[in-house]
């Protein structure tokens, strides 16, 4: 009975003595499955597989400390079965500079992403969880050209994405599909591709390409078999001077450094966008890498709209923001007007606008709206399809409204007038007022009253005077609980 427990007691230490062996195996196996890189072989490991999230981390920095085993989670999560790694890079290596340099590295953690070797523009923010890492890591890797059936698909994937090529064709076996899923390879990271095998736009010539977003479709109108032509059309149109701010890509935008010419809309007009997005391309393109023209759900980023003295109600409306104060456009209906944009955004740009925030007497000199004249009964520019109407009902039914709208128009106006006569009259009482409270003769109160009155006037012809409140957009920045800034930097 002894020599049986003896062996028995010795089964039972070499089975704990394997199951630690094979603890320690796992354990080591789980803490190479983040790969250390440095100036060495950094450019052999984000070249060696499809795809390669590096992290540029510090170990004083506690938020990298918080990303470390989620990290690592993640890895062990990819594993060695999908053609992509998880690595990492300690930006206070000596021997590490090069590539925290070369990568712009201003905060940590700062997770780039790699395809083939080359970064991507945007960085990895989204939720830092394992999960969401390896679905980010797995998007990635889906094949650049999404399947679709439906026009219901394609309002679905433009409503997720804002921006989307679709590629209609009547079989995949067409000679342009393979142009189609080969600028779609190349050009995967900057927009995303769907194509509709068997749709019935695909027309006569079996193939039809068209670029959407929630506001317009431009259709492809080069030739189909030329790669040149359509490589250059993709990028024109998937890398717009015209953008949309989301709070996903919101932080990627403001650290680009750039002001905005942002345009709040109403998402169930998006007439205004289109305007917007057709003016921009035709007369600003020389504003590109100095201005982000942006526009934004003004039913979501209803906070600025609030320090700007506005609601959802007053949308659409144009506002420049230089991170430090917002500006308000007058009248978005002048943006069509020659130079009217223009000189907006070189006020912006030159510091004139922050001059006038800072020094009212500047005011008296300040741009005048040029057709300030033409203000109330100023009409619109028309939809693209206005004039093309389908029965006799629908223009009697638009002339009404529109002869409803007239009065409601004149109704606000007169309104408008009366009320600005009540603030000009309360102006200059107030002023009067003051002045007889101070002592001043009745001649000298009468003086101050015609000061007053000019005064109000020279307020109220005032050109896109800038609004006195500070930017709430910087608050898409990164946050205090993702990021640690560089010391030398803060």
């Amino acid at each position: 009975e002894c020599i049986t427990a003896m062996m028995m007691t010795r089964r039972c230490v070499r089975g704990a003595l394997l199951a630690l062996a094979a603890l320690a195996i796992a354990v080591n196996a789980n803490e190479s499955a983040v790969i250390q890189v440095d100036d060495n072989n950094f450019d052999h490991v984000v070249g060696e597989y499809e795809v390669v999230l590096v992290n540029f981390y510090a170990d004083w920095c506690r938020f990298s400390q918080m990303l470390k085993p989620i990290y690592k989670q993640t890895a062990q999560l990819i594993g060695s079965s999908l053609n992509a790694r998880l690595a990492q890079l300690d930006c206070e290596n000596p021997h590490a500079q090069n590539k925290k340099n070369e990568n712009g590295i201003s905060k940590y953690p700062t997770i780039k992403v790699f395809r083939n070797g080359k970064a991507l523009r945007a960085e990895y923010r989204g939720p830092r969880t394992p999960t969401a890492m390896e679905a980010f890591i797995k998007e990635l890797l889906a094949p650049a050209v999404r399947p679709l059936a439906s026009e219901e698909d394609i309002a679905k994937l433009v409503t997720q994405h804002h921006k989307v090529i679709v590629g209609h064709f009547d079989s995949k076996e067409h000679a342009h599909y393979s142009i189609f899923e080969q600028v779609a390879n190349e050009m995967r990271d900057h927009c995303h591709f769907a194509a509709w095998i068997g749709s019935n736009r695909a027309g006569d010539d079996g193939a039809h390409i068209v670029f959407k977003t929630m506001a317009d479709e431009h259709e492809y109108a080069g030739r189909l078999g030329e790669l040149a032509d359509y490589q250059a059309w993709a990028t024109n149109e998937a890398i717009p001077l015209v953008r949309e701010i989301t709070f996903q890509n919101g932080e990627e935008l403001t650290e680009e450094g750039l002001p905005f010419a942002i345009l709040f809309y109403n998402p169930a007009d998006m007439h205004p966008v289109q305007q917007f997005s057709r003016i921009v391309r035709a007369r600003m393109e020389k504003y590109r890498g100095k201005v982000n023209f942006i526009t934004a759900d003004g039913t979501t980023f209803t906070h600025p709209l609030q320090h700007l003295g506005k609601t959802k109600s007053d949308l659409p409306i144009l506002a420049a923001d230089t991170f430090r104060h917002m500006y308000l456009f007058k009248n978005f209906k002048r943006i069509h007007r020659p130079n009217v944009l223009e000189d907006f955004v070189e006020d912006m740009l030159t510091g004139r606008l922050h001059q006038v925030l800072h020094n009212p007497a500047l005011r008296k000199t300040a741009t005048k709206d040029p057709y300030a004249d033409e203000y109330d009964d100023y009409d619109d520019e028309a939809e693209p399809d206005d004039d093309k109407r389908d029965t006799i009902k629908e223009k009697l039914e638009d002339a009404q409204d529109a002869k409803e709208e007239k009065e409601t128009n004149a109704q606000l106006v007169k309104m408008a007038e009366t009320e600005s006569k009540r603030q000009a009259e309360q102006f200059v009482n107030e002023r009067k007022a003051r002045a007889a409270a101070e002592g001043h003769h009745e001649s000298q109160v009468e003086k101050v009253a015609e000061h007053a009155a000019e005064e109000h006037e020279e307020r109220d012809e005032e050109h896109h005077v800038p609004v006195r409140v500070r930017s709430v957009m910087d608050r898409l920045k990164p946050s205090s609980n993702r990021y640690t800034l560089i010391r030398d930097e803060l």
